[in-house]
């Protein structure tokens, strides 16, 4: 977990709130009963500094959340949302009870600026004219959970890289509920950093990676594996099975930040010459096979669970050939 935050915050800025001592020699006197009663008058934090739990449940009706999940089966939904006030905000959606082996979504969101200027640079030098700041505000998706924890997974539908339980199809309406969360609070973009491959996949519909490089990279693997189910094609580049022939090597999965532009700045860096043709670039000059064998020898140093999920997945290839 502390890894998968220090990759996430490598590229991110974060505000920061200082306090100031207005009378420092100031003194108190107040019991522990009368503090208590103070403090429950003090109303909880905003979400995002902007939504109370109400405005949360009606941001999940209008957007199909709750409906879809209600069409599903899942009743009662209870809805808890928190927020520190500063830096992290949390929704989650329980169902039946509010205990850990029911959540079905979890969406923990974060407000900070993405250093334009320091990143562009690293690039490619015909991108640096593209955006004029050096900031842009964003919110950041720290963790997304959609699951149906009273389904388990089948054959043809494995778990995927730290997938606990089967996922919701929900992303058409979540999505679009954190880009409105977005340009509501005056962000400018989403960010995310994938950390496995079918992540990236996934929100593809809507982002793209702000280096075009890797973008094109992306493409390029899903047009040459394309005979393979993404969980094969997930769990191999996960362990080390990933061979890129035109640069006859292997090749890790190097998570980037991927983007889903709100403004027109960043909205016109996706869809300008320079981007374009960096991403077909890359997609023209990448080629990539897995090597399975060296994916099976690699699984051997996963945790059991995870070694026997990687061995089934490859097992049911080979007899599928």
């Amino acid at each position: 977990m502390l890894e998968r935050l220090k990759r996430k915050a490598q590229k991110l800025e974060w505000f920061e709130f200082y306090g100031h001592d207005r009378a420092p020699v100031l003194t108190l006197e107040i019991s522990p009963e009368e503090l208590q009663v103070e403090l429950a008058k003090i109303p909880a934090p905003l979400f995002l500094g902007r939504y109370n739990n109400d405005e949360i449940r009606a941001k999940l009706e209008r957007n199909q959340v709750l409906p879809t999940l209600r069409k599903m089966g899942f009743d009662p939904l209870i809805l808890e949302v928190d927020s520190d006030g500063l830096i992290e905000h949390r929704i989650i959606v329980h169902t039946g009870e509010a205990v850990y082996n029911k959540i079905l979504l979890e969406l923990r969101l974060r407000e900070g600026v993405f250093k334009i200027r320091d990143n562009i640079s690293k690039i490619h030098n015909r991108l640096e004219n593209l955006l004029s700041a050096d900031t842009v505000a964003m919110l950041w998706i720290d963790w997304l959970l959609l699951q149906n924890p009273f389904q388990k997974f089948s054959r043809s539908k494995p778990p995927l890289p730290d997938q606990k339980y089967p996922g919701l199809g929900l992303l058409n309406q979540v999505v679009p509920l954190i880009g409105e969360f977005a340009q509501d609070t005056h962000k400018q973009a989403v960010l995310d950093i994938p950390e496995h491959f079918h992540g990236a996949l996934f929100y593809a519909k809507w982002m793209k990676f702000f280096n075009p490089e890797m973008e094109g990279k992306m493409r390029a693997i899903l047009r040459d594996l394309s005979g393979y189910p993404i969980s094969v094609i997930s769990w191999a580049i996960r362990i080390g099975g990933l061979v890129n022939t035109a640069r006859r090597g292997y090749e890790d999965w190097k998570p980037g930040e991927q983007i889903y532009p709100l403004g027109p700045g960043l909205k016109a860096y996706f869809n300008s010459e320079i981007y374009l043709e960096l991403c077909e670039r890359a997609f023209l000059e990448n080629h990539y096979q897995l090597d399975l064998e060296r994916a099976k020898s690699r699984a051997k140093f996963l945790d059991p669970e995870e070694k026997q999920i990687v061995e089934t997945i490859l097992g049911g290839l080979d007899a599928r050939n």
